[in-house]
């Protein structure tokens, strides 16, 4: 409703003149509420035809109709892959829900054990650069003040 009273105030500044009683600026208001609310059934039509037109994107497809390509499973994604069914031979009573969690649990514990291994291999590349770190270095330390002040006269 706030849309036609925008409208009607851009409208009725363009009212003719000779409208001058409310009876017939009443009349000019019906006849232009009218109108627009047919201009706005006309826009909604063509706006539908023009939707139902266009074909609908169909899914693994692009804009242009061509295949998308499809992402590389994760290792978690082929992991389940493999020992769901290993899960479902070795344990036929387990329903979905109980083996997804086995193999949940399963994927955790592999997880943490290799964290443990990079951690141990980190430590013992930084134990290995301390190491290398270690030998004797050079120190440029600043020069005296008496040496840079016999330098200074001496130029």
């Amino acid at each position: 409703m706030a849309a036609i009273n925008t409208a009607f105030k851009l409208h009725i500044e363009n009212m003719p003149e000779e409208i001058n009683t409310f009876k017939d600026i009443d009349e000019y208001y019906k006849q232009f509420k009218k109108e627009y609310k047919e201009k706005a059934k006309e826009a909604k039509a063509a706006a539908k035809a023009e939707k139902a037109e266009k074909p609908k994107r169909k899914k693994g497809f692009d804009k242009d109709g061509n295949p998308k390509e499809k992402r590389l499973p994760s290792k978690y994604n082929i992991f389940v892959k493999e020992k769901y069914a290993e899960i479902k031979e070795a344990h036929p009573d387990m329903d979905k829900t109980e083996i997804f969690s086995e193999i949940a649990r399963i994927w955790k514990e592999i997880k943490n054990e290799a964290e443990k291994i990079d951690k141990e291999e980190i430590q013992q590349v930084e134990e290995q650069i301390i190491s290398d770190d270690e030998k004797p270095k050079k120190k440029r330390g600043r020069k005296p003040k008496t040496q840079v002040v016999a330098e200074e006269t001496s130029n």
